[in-house]
């Protein structure tokens, strides 16, 4: 991949200066929409009878007019004995109401609109000390997560990895194969297929060989990402829709029951209600004892009295309570939650509790001058907490119960992390290596031990599965530990995995290869409805260091090559080797990752032996294999074992993701030209296989007598299958065949984990 190239795209200081002038017009252009559409609707809504958002209206404050009159009358009609100092009081809580709920909401209009001037502002004060280089964008061969989105744009003449919302019109950006365009933008080569793409449109370049019947492996060029110029800035777009639905925000659930007692029942029914009885019944009175009434009683009936029994069904003290507890509340939070943040996890060092990484109870010492700032900037308005648009305080204490929801990134990790791990063992090696080293140290047989925390299954007689369980350590988004604490038993099955892991998964040098084969798959399921491009390879360095693995392991070894195959999968080929789609109705449609394989070809420095190690799924994985390693021989693969293995990775697949891994020791070369090919498959390649005594014989065709053993190898010089001429390898047939005859390794299962859980905190 060229990350450097002359003269091409912005660079980062123009770029900064474009995103601030386009966010700068949008603004500008919205505050003029308003001015015009929505003047003054800040107090319109203040007042409103429908608005939930506020605790006073046009009802109460007319009744709080009327009993502040009704007060003011009786007062010059008996000044002798009635004084006007209530009417006062009660004129000061009125306005303190008003003015508060206008300049509450008017804060609340203007609020996503501080928030992105003040961005602004810090965008344009930092402008001349932003110097970003290649290493302060995230790594371009990074896995894909559906919480990140980024794309290859160039920067200061460099290609880098830039977050959709720092994309800005005029940026030069490589579209790969199967990406969704982050905006509208055109083809630098004016004589490309796809001259123009919208925003969200997935560049899906023709592929030629799509649907094509045949039956022999075939080598396939990579489909190349093309250079597209953007015309748009991707971020404006959700900003004007994040402004223009800025005061849209759901009600929360304390909102909507003050509004319905306060405003439903007590001021639209209650308040009124009572108001005209009670002047019915004193004017009533007046009228048929007008003759015994003097001054003093005529203004307590028709004003003392209706003032004084709505005054307590009048909102005065609410507005004010409820608005500045609000105000209270909100800083605490805001000072607990920054004051968390600056809190370390300590680990739980008890190992029956190794699974809490961090304390339940964190006891924290909150300064109430940090209370009072956060306090007066939420008066204030300062743009840093968002408080009027979604109030968290109202979320939290409307919360009753737990909802767990699929929102990566957000409440798990952005990555899968590996959470099983699947081997095959054979029973008989390991009773007889069990009974040899208990025999040496007295120490009982393995085999009399099973942990609680691992798997095993042996249904049917063959092959043990084992199925060590990971754990995730809440604090650090990568480290893992087995639950199995006698997990060590298992290094000669395991080793073969470490290395595998160290050797390709996280080979450095195979990522911008895997990256580029990963787009062209995207592609070419575009074209298959039936498969979904599953990216399996992720971060398993933490495996391997947890089973014994250091990095300078690698050093070892030199890479070769690198090898690539896919085939696409048909329905019925589907229906037929597995029996959970068979089970569901016809209507079901299921999605199945795309089959895939990606094999390194790697050297050892001190031997000169070459190695292949493969990853990918399981289904071609498995098909490539013929035997297994049991952690101290090579075993033969049964039909019994296949289904062990198809079934684990089947129902895997479902809800995670499972990468399959497996070997083979080589003895010749692969051409340059091939290796920048991939290959493949037909979608029915049984007989492909079968010619190469892979996979392992149907079940028909060799049912195994129980008491008869298998053949089984016992050196490294059986697998060098000599069933093809020496030379490099030149052609497709060739390199297929060098990936027939692998020996399973094992399998491992990735899942996102939760993060840390939220701490109880406690002043």
């Amino acid at each position: 991949m060229d990350t450097n190239t002359e003269d091409i795209g912005l660079s980062t200081a123009d770029a900064l200066k474009i995103l601030h002038l386009e966010i700068n017009t949008v603004l500008l252009h919205y505050e003029r929409s308003q001015n015009k559409s929505k003047a003054n609707l800040w107090i319109k809504d203040a007042l409103c009878i429908k608005s939930q958002h506020t605790t006073l209206n046009v009802i109460s404050l007319l009744f709080g007019i009327c009993a502040v009159v009704s007060l003011i009358c009786a007062h010059l009609l008996d000044i002798d004995n009635i004084s006007g100092y209530e009417a006062i009081h009660i004129s000061l809580l009125l306005i303190s109401d008003v003015s508060l709920e206008i300049y509450d909401n008017k804060l609340r209009h203007n609020e996503i609109l501080n928030r992105v001037t003040s961005i602004l502002e810090r965008l344009l004060s930092e402008l001349p000390n932003i110097k970003w280089n290649s290493e302060n964008y995230p790594d371009l061969c990074a896995p894909f997560s559906p919480c990140i989105t980024s794309q290859w744009a160039y920067r200061d003449n460099k290609l880098v990895n830039v977050p959709w919302a720092l994309l800005v019109k005029g940026d030069v950006i490589l579209m790969r194969p199967g990406q969704p365009s982050p905006g509208y933008c055109e083809a630098i080569d004016k004589h490309s297929e796809h001259p123009l793409l919208h925003a969200k449109e997935i560049y899906a370049p023709q592929i030629h060989s799509a649907n094509e019947i045949f039956n022999t492996p075939k080598s396939r060029k990579p489909v190349e990402p093309k250079p597209y110029r953007l015309l748009e800035t991707p971020y404006l777009n959700n900003l004007r829709i994040y402004m223009e639905q800025s005061l849209d925000r759901p009600i929360t659930l304390l909102n909507q029951q003050r509004h319905l007692v306060m405003i439903r029942l007590i001021e639209r029914v209650i308040l009124p209600v009572t108001f005209v009885l009670i002047i019915s019944m004193n004017l009533f009175r007046f009228f048929y004892f007008q003759k015994y009434i003097g001054n003093y009683l005529l203004s307590n009936m028709l004003f003392i009295v209706p003032a004084n029994i709505i005054l307590p069904l009048l909102p005065l003290v609410f507005p004010l309570f409820w608005n500045i507890t609000n105000y209270i509340g909100i800083a605490r939070f805001k000072t607990i939650f920054d004051a968390t943040t600056r809190c370390e996890a300590k680990e739980n060092l008890l190992e029956e509790d190794g699974d809490n990484t961090t304390i339940d109870q964190i006891e924290l010492r909150i300064s109430e001058r940090e209370i009072w700032k956060n306090f007066l900037d939420i008066i204030k308005g300062k743009p840093e907490i968002l408080i009027r648009s979604t109030n968290i305080l109202h979320v939290l204490g409307s919360v009753t119960a737990l909802g767990c929801v699929d929102k990566k990134g957000l409440l798990s990790w952005p990555n899968p992390t590996a959470e099983k791990v699947f081997f095959l063992h054979n029973q008989e090696n390991e009773s007889s290596s069990s009974s040899s080293a208990s025999e040496d140290d007295g120490s009982p047989p393995y085999d009399c031990y099973v942990s609680p925390s691992r798997n095993t299954e042996s249904p049917g007689g063959g092959a043990i599965v084992e199925v060590l369980d990971l754990t995730h350590d809440h604090a650090d988004p990568f480290k893992l530990r087995f639950d199995d604490h006698d997990w060590s038993r298992y290094l000669p099955s395991l080793k073969p995995l470490g290395l595998a892991i160290l050797l390709n998964t996280c080979n450095v040098e195979t990522q911008e290869k895997y990256a580029a084969f990963c787009s062209h798959i995207t592609c070419e399921a575009i074209f298959n409805e039936n498969l979904v491009p599953v990216t399996n390879r992720r971060c398993l360095c933490e495996v391997a260091k947890e089973i014994g693995f250091v990095d300078q392991a690698q050093k070892i070894f030199a890479l070769e090559s690198q090898l690539c195959t896919f085939r696409h999968l048909q329905p019925d080929m589907v229906k037929r080797d597995n029996k959970y789609v068979r089970s569901l109705q016809m209507s079901t449609k299921l999605k199945f990752p795309f089959p895939h394989m990606f094999a390194v070809i790697v050297r050892e420095l001190s031997t000169g032996n070459s190695q292949l190690l493969s990853e990918g799924t399981a289904d071609i994985i498995l098909d490539s294999c013929i035997d297994y390693w049991d952690g101290y021989d090579l075993v033969p693969l049964t039909y019994g074992d296949r289904k062990k293995i198809q079934d684990f990775y089947q129902r895997s697949s479902l809800t995670a993701y499972c990468t399959a891994f497996a070997y083979r020791p080589l003895s010749k070369t692969i051409s340059t030209s091939l290796s920048d090919l991939y290959l493949e498959l037909p979608s029915d390649s049984r007989h492909l296989y079968q010619s190469l005594r892979s996979p392992t014989p149907a079940h028909w065709d060799c049912v195994l007598e129980p008491k008869i053993k298998t053949t089984q190898f016992y050196s490294t010089d059986s697998l060098l299958y000599n069933d093809y001429s020496t030379g490099n390898m030149t052609d497709a047939e060739s390199c297929f065949q060098m990936q027939c005859n692998q020996i399973f390794i094992g399998m491992v299962t990735m899942q996102y984990q939760v993060l840390t859980d939220m701490s109880v905190t406690r002043e």
